[in-house]
């Protein structure tokens, strides 16, 4: 194996509207030249259309002649379509039938992906022809698995169907043999889960915020019209609220702390959000003591995915003081969030720390998304 990761990738022609190349172009983007030295793109090209899939192959080598012939983009092709899909061909194509044969082939052409590409690189990502890329994800996918400590056979950086799974390329072929074996009765959107839990990993872990979009309105089944999104999913411009740079700060909770997304999180950087392992409870806190008096003009707080949704804090409030009130912590500057956000007009000189707390206990995780503090 000389590469780190393989990015698989099954594409057929759609008669509304092709997505491959914007695909493509979102991928190739999110990779630095150093980077792609590591990564493999296999694309598949899945069609039963021979015609089709040499007009999907030209397009690509056009575009993309030098990443062609570096072998940085390879295409792959059923061996002969004929005798790749014989279950499929004589099946009768009633409306119920044709869904039958679409994801029974959709199975076979997963199973020999996973297989053609599992000597490439230590690591496989199954992605879809339809999906756009956030710009930094292969670092992100990296750390990822560089920072995991636990037993894991998949990650998932998508939470939609088979698209943003990764997997280690030493269980492609078991994976893979899973598929074709169930290809009839159960998609592979099902069957990887079974096949991690026989792998002895207990519940799925997804990576969020996640790092790819479903973009696709006409579905490789035709007629199908398919709008889902992944909730989860947060562009390059989606990540904050504002781009500012926080004041330097120490950070300290109460809230029981989920590993994988730390309180700094949702502070630093343009990604990433902080995320309790446990439902919070009255009285607990999320506290922001700045190194040096801060003259405060605004201050934004987001919980949950959005106004209202997604493991946003229900009754809670942001306090704020200067050096008295944070060592004392007894503050007389308080505001109320609504639906898990708070968007105050501060105009305070001499703020030295501020601090989230808990009113009401209640059931579900709290996920602080940000918090942006604008000083002047």
């Amino acid at each position: 194996m000389s590469g780190f990761l393989t990015i698989g990738i099954p594409t057929v022609c759609r008669k509304k509207q092709q997505y491959i190349l914007n695909t493509l172009d979102s991928v190739i983007s999110g990779l630095s030249r150093g980077q792609r030295q590591e990564v493999f793109i296999v694309i598949y090209l899945a069609d039963r259309n021979e015609a089709c899939r040499q007009n999907t192959e030209m397009e690509i080598r056009l575009k993309y002649p030098n990443f062609v012939r570096t072998c940085f983009i390879r295409f792959l092709r059923p061996p002969n379509v004929s005798v790749f899909y014989p279950p499929l061909i004589n099946k009768p194509e009633t409306d119920c039938d044709k869904k039958l044969i679409w994801r029974s082939k959709q199975n076979l052409d997963f199973g020999f992906l996973l297989i053609q590409s599992q000597n490439l690189s230590s690591y496989y990502l199954q992605l879809e022809d339809d999906v756009i890329a956030v710009s930094k994800f292969y670092g992100v996918i990296k750390n990822t698995i560089d920072q995991r400590v636990t037993h894991w056979v998949c990650m998932e950086f998508n939470e939609l169907g088979f698209i943003g799974k990764l997997f280690r390329s030493r269980d492609l072929m078991s994976l893979a043999t899973m598929i074709v074996e169930w290809y009839e009765h159960t998609p592979a959107d099902d069957t990887y889960i079974e096949f991690y839990k026989r792998q002895k990993q207990k519940s799925r872990i997804l990576i969020q915020p996640t790092l790819f979009q479903h973009i696709g309105i006409h579905s490789s089944l035709e007629g199908r019209i398919q709008k889902l999104k992944d909730p989860y999913f947060e562009g390059d411009t989606e990540s904050r609220v504002s781009a500012i740079r926080n004041p330097s700060a120490s950070i300290t909770t109460s809230m029981k702390i989920d590993f994988q997304h730390l309180p700094r999180d949702c502070y630093e950087g343009s990604r990433g959000f902080f995320l309790t392992s446990e439902p919070v409870v009255a009285g607990d806190t999320f506290y922001v003591l700045f190194l040096s008096l801060q003259n405060v003009s605004r201050i934004f707080v987001q919980t949950g995915l959005a106004l209202g949704k997604g493991h946003f804090l229900r009754e809670g409030v942001l306090e704020l003081g200067g050096d008295f009130e944070c060592t004392k912590r007894m503050f007389t500057v308080i505001y109320q969030f609504n639906m898990g956000v708070i968007d105050a007009v501060v105009n305070k000189n001499n703020v030295r720390c501020i601090q989230i707390r808990v009113i009401t206990s209640q059931n579900n995780l709290l996920m602080i998304k940000e918090i942006s503090i604008f000083s002047v």
